[in-house]
């Protein structure tokens, strides 16, 4: 393992900015987190900062611990790094300002925190781009890992924290390896399907953005052929033929014909044929919630034809992954944050479902927080969130 000891000394800060998105690539699972002031007063604790590089597969990834300066060791909370953010670029764990202040308030009342650079971005070696959740679970495990090993952590006081798809990778996280995960803290996590969630986003977003019941129902017929598009096995046939028929002739019934009887044509014709579809829809007013232009046109032009293939089942692991797998095999202490009002991900549902799945798995750790006045962009200035996240520790 690799350790450089360049040590920042720093002191407590407060605020922070509207700086993160995540994406899902091909599902609509945008997380943006922004801040301000909370309640709860910083001790006067500065932290110093340590990189510590660690290793994934062939990869060596760069990270940053930031520690208390009062006594140790210290409990410590693992950042889950961030993901593919629209166009295809990639937000840095390390270098990302919301992350930053994350950690340097957890420092700043005595708990050190660890923020890292998913592969082939800053310091981490490797190619960047698109990640399986179950990669992502690899990276945050391997992260775990090597904050236990060092001196200034209690080894069996480390937990996770992450936001949106995130909040997926760390429960899966704590899933496949209890013993070592002491507890998780995921933020505007769904408790349905990425697939599910892709649907009531678009859905719910349209409403929000004011889309008459037609359009809306436009947008919902265009996300179910997206996602089922990318499955070999489609989930979303049924509901989608019964739109397609109340809809009439439109793009809608050439891009279902492409989904569900492409005939002969190859992947790459079809991924073609698909990008020319959905170029052609990109500027209606209903079609703006599918993110044609900034996540899926970008995403689908920069796809090599000999790598169709590879690359629709990599999405299709994503989009089929249900939380129930994992969260019923979460034992350790949960602290699960929703917002009321988010758009993003079915807050009422996603809920319910993270009770019902901790409860069969004999968990009886488990705090489900929904924030009032909340969307899926909750931060430290989101109400009560910040005040609440710092006692749940403290009760630790």
């Amino acid at each position: 393992m690799w350790v450089e000891r360049a040590r920042c000394r720093s002191s407590p800060i407060s605020g922070l900015q509207l700086v993160a998105v995540a994406v899902v690539l091909c599902s609509l699972v945008t997380a943006s987190c922004g801040g301000g002031g909370s309640s709860v007063v910083p001790s006067n604790l500065s932290w110093t900062e340590d990189e510590v590089a660690f290793a994934v597969g062939p990869n060596r990834l760069h990270g940053i611990l930031t520690v208390p300066d009062s006594k140790g060791p210290h409990a410590a909370v693992v950042i889950a790094s961030g993901s593919e953010m629209p166009g295809g670029g990639i937000q840095s764990g390390v270098s990302d300002p919301y992350f930053v202040e994350l950690a340097h308030d957890l420092a700043s009342v005595g708990y050190a925190a660890f923020r890292y650079d998913t592969k082939g971005v800053g310091m981490s070696e490797g190619a960047a781009g698109f990640q399986t959740l179950e990669a992502k679970r690899g990276e945050v495990l391997a992260a775990l890992h090597v904050v236990q090993r060092q001196p200034e952590i209690r080894a069996d006081e480390v937990g996770l924290w992450g936001i949106s798809q995130d909040a997926w990778t760390i429960s899966m996280a704590a899933a496949r390896q209890p013993d070592d995960v002491a507890f998780i803290i995921p933020v505007s996590g769904a408790g349905v399907s990425v697939a599910e969630q892709q649907i009531w986003g678009v859905e719910a977003q349209s409403r929000a953005a004011g889309l008459g019941a037609a359009d809306v129902e436009r947008a919902g017929l265009f996300g179910r052929l997206l996602v089922d598009w990318q499955l070999p096995e489609p989930v979303f046939r049924d509901e989608s033929e019964k739109l397609v028929t109340r809809l009439g002739a439109g793009p809608w019934r050439e891009f279902y014909k492409l989904v569900y009887d492409s005939g002969s044509l190859s992947a790459a014709a079809s991924l073609s044929r698909g990008i020319e579809i959905l170029a052609s829809i990109q500027g209606e007013p209903w079609a703006q919630t599918l993110h044609l232009e900034d996540v899926y046109l970008p995403r689908l032009r920069s796809i090599p034809p000999q790598q169709v293939e590879q690359l629709k089942a990599a999405s299709a692991r994503n989009l089929l992954i249900d939380p129930r797998r994992y969260l019923t095999r979460v034992t350790c202490p949960v602290l699960a944050f929703f917002g009321a009002d988010d758009v993003v991900q079915p807050t009422a549902r996603s809920a319910e479902l993270y009770a019902r799945y901790l409860k069969e798995a004999d968990n009886d750790d488990v705090t489900i927080d929904i924030l009032p006045g909340a969307g899926h962009e909750i931060s430290r200035s989101s109400p009560g969130y910040w005040d609440r996240l710092v006692q749940w520790l403290e009760r630790r």
